[in-house]
């Protein structure tokens, strides 16, 4: 009886060892995917503010209001990646001259903010990689 019940002990305390190392390291692996998913993160396209339309030609065509968007959106939250994009649409399309005066620092707040770590890969921070 004694025997009986040390078996069935030792086996369920096996079976919790093991169920506990295995949710041990799942939480390990999801912990560490979103860990490196904030590091990276995201591409602009992901965004609802994605700065392009598509026209009824079926032509895409840049929306600054989207641009906008983004610009203070980035400036509140943490992306780099999704925040280069923007900027190097911008530049692309030239936003500094259609922009607004006040929106221009904006921009200039986001380009120094987001850029300058860049400058260490590319050497200088105004030409894009």
């Amino acid at each position: 009886m004694i025997n009986a019940l040390q078996s069935e002990l030792s086996s369920n305390l096996i079976a919790s060892i093991i169920v506990s190392v295995f949710s041990l390291a799942a939480g390990f692996l999801w912990g560490k995917y979103k860990e490196r998913r904030h590091k990276f993160g995201r591409n602009l396209e992901e965004y609802d503010f994605y700065p392009f339309i598509v026209t009824r030609e079926n032509f895409g065509q840049f929306s600054l209001k989207d641009f906008r968007l983004g610009m203070h959106y980035f400036l509140k939250n943490e992306d780099r990646t999704a925040a280069r994009q923007l900027i190097f649409i911008g530049e692309q399309n030239n936003v500094r001259d259609q922009l607004e005066p006040a929106e221009q620092k904006v921009y200039a707040q986001l380009f120094e903010w987001k850029i300058m770590p860049l400058a260490d890969i590319c050497g200088t921070a105004r030409p894009i990689c």
